[in-house]
């Protein structure tokens, strides 16, 4: 029930607003009662993903063709694509674990790898449900008829502004104009292909946008499925950029162990299994998939000790996560 509640909160932007301003109040969060109820419920959560696999984000490329604001893209410097070998094995692997769905995103722009639609289709014949996160430039009508075909089963579109101006200071090298027309030809591609795969968007809370998400909403809610707002963080200290609307960045709130050690598994494109959405560095490797299996790395000692790490909350044993200030959310 209390998951409903909030996802409902969270679908619209009044709720969204309402619901960060009370989670980012330190007089609630730093609360020895909520603290009490949070940590009851974390230790309930955490007993609850034990034993069970994760969900799977697999990042088939790490190219990107857009120089985002709030994004450290840049830092990288060793760029590849996941090949179909390597990619076979990894979703033959998701098949015996019994995992029912995969994401193909992690730190790049999965339309610029070749074999996109071949990949979806690999998994959706395996029994896979496929999504991706996309910025949208590349996808062109012809693109997005292939992917549906492929059998995609959701697709998640990032688009910070419904404003020209706004979108492209944010998201540098796309363009608001051919972004737009692409996204209303996925939804028109779908309905003349009569396929059922949601279309979600979402976009990155921060100071330049923040005035015009009422527009944003207005616009794009009758025409997809789902709209996120994601709060900005710093990924694990690794630029400057930063935001006073977003959650992230008010640093007097308790902190508390990540539930992505428990929930997600992200594997890059060269196979490597890292710490987490944020380790584009591959500051934190688990292990790799070339050589070991789903199952060898999420149930291991290596993560089992990272998990024990953040249950005493002793982050700075941790370098790359005592620099992060992402906050994830426990009751969802």
């Amino acid at each position: 029930m209390i998951k409903k509640i909030l996802r409902k909160i969270r679908s619209s932007e009044k709720g969204y607003k309402v619901a960060s301003k009370i989670l980012g109040n330190k007089l609630i969060v730093n609360n020895k009662l909520y603290q009490y109820l949070y940590n009851k419920k974390i230790a309930y959560s955490i007993r609850k993903f034990e034993g069970i696999m994760p969900s799977i984000e697999i990042g088939i490329t790490n190219k990107c063709n857009a120089d985002c604001i709030m994004c450290p893209h840049r830092n990288i410097k060793d760029f590849g694509t996941m090949t179909m070998k390597l990619y076979k094995k990894i979703i033959d692997d998701v098949v015996s674990c019994g995992i029912k769905s995969i994401n193909l995103t992690f730190f790049g722009e999965p339309m610029l790898d070749p074999e996109l639609s071949d990949k979806i289709k690999y998994a959706t014949d395996m029994g896979i449900m496929v999504s991706f996160f996309t910025n949208a430039a590349l996808m062109t009508k012809k693109r997005s008829i292939e992917i549906l075909e492929a059998g995609l089963s959701s697709i998640t579109v990032s688009m910070d502004s419904n404003n020209k101006e706004t979108y492209e200071k944010i998201r540098k090298n796309c363009k608001y104009e051919i972004v737009k027309k692409n996204i209303l030809d996925f939804l028109e591609a779908r309905r003349e292909l009569n396929k059922d795969i949601k279309v979600g968007m979402t976009a990155v809370l921060m100071d330049e946008n923040y005035k015009e998400l009422k527009e944003y909403y207005d616009f794009w809610k009758p025409r997809v499925d789902s709209i996120n707002l994601v709060n900005m963080q710093n990924r694990s200290d690794s630029f400057t950029k930063s935001s006073k609307k977003s959650l992230y960045y008010k640093k007097d709130l308790i902190r508390e162990p990540c539930r992505l050690l428990w929930s997600s598994m992200v594997i890059d494109w060269n196979g490597d299994v890292v710490l987490c959405c944020n380790d584009y560095l591959h500051e934190v490797v688990l292990g790799n998939l070339n050589k070991e299996s789903i199952k060898e790395v999420w149930f291991g000692k290596k993560i089992k000790a990272l998990r024990g790490i953040h249950k005493k909350r002793e982050f700075s044993k941790i370098p790359f996560c005592d620099k992060c200030n992402k906050r994830t959310i426990w009751w969802l």
